[in-house]
């Protein structure tokens, strides 16, 4: 890993990682601050089973404003990515682990097709404290797993994006009173994603902003 420097206050370690889960190597992208203590974690789940160049950007710009961020590796599986997923939420949880504050809680964060690995997460782990989705749209299995776990969730769309259905996902409000809804009204599929063709530069600095902040504000601080 290396030392990086930027947006933020905060001189970080990036790069690929490898996570023990039992007799298992599972790998991922790890960013966390280059520094003393355990800090606020979030996992995040991309629209790939591999973490592409835009979520790992993402991990970094989190590890930058003192939130651990780690996208583990998956499949296009789900059933596959929940034991997954629970591995690597046991890893980060591990009190013997130098990092994170994760055995107090930790946050989720998904993109596209991820949110639904995240809200299996969020139903089956009680440690999970939020979960945030960009681009997702709130379908019935994901409702019925958010419902369940009745945590804070922030959910971020544009009414522009044809990979989401914005107004089945608002529907969805009275099922999931905890989640906070922003619509951006013309930001294009991928908005967030700085390798797509329809970044939006100002879309995506607000959504990063509002991730950081929302996270920052429900995760267990830094000890």
């Amino acid at each position: 890993m290396a030392v990086q420097t930027g947006e933020g206050t905060i001189e970080i370690i990036y790069g690929s990682t490898s996570i023990p889960a039992g007799p298992q190597t599972l790998s991922g992208y790890l960013a966390r601050p280059d520094a003393e203590g355990e800090w606020p974690t979030v996992l995040l789940f991309g629209p790939e089973p591999v973490p592409p160049s835009s979520v790992k950007n993402i991990c970094r710009v989190f590890a930058r404003h003192g939130i651990a961020a780690i996208a583990p590796d998956l499949t296009e599986n789900h059933d596959t990515n929940a034991l997954i997923a629970s591995r690597v939420a046991a890893f980060v949880a591990d009190p013997a682990g130098a990092w994170a504050n994760a055995q107090f809680g930790y946050g989720v964060l998904a993109f596209g097709a991820g949110l639904h690995d995240a809200a299996r997460l969020a139903r089956n782990d009680g440690r999970v404290t939020v979960v945030a989705s960009v681009s997702s749209t709130l379908e019935d299995t994901v409702v019925e797993d958010l419902a369940v776990a009745q945590i804070p969730v922030l959910w971020v769309g544009s009414r522009s994006d044809e990979s989401v259905d914005t107004d089945a996902s608002l529907a969805e409000r009275d099922a999931l009173p905890q989640t906070t809804f922003v619509v951006h009204a013309d930001a294009e599929q991928g908005f967030w994603d700085d390798g797509s063709d329809g970044f939006d530069e100002d879309t995506s600095e607000d959504t990063i902003d509002r991730l950081i902040a929302f996270f920052a504000a429900e995760l267990p601080p830094k000890v």
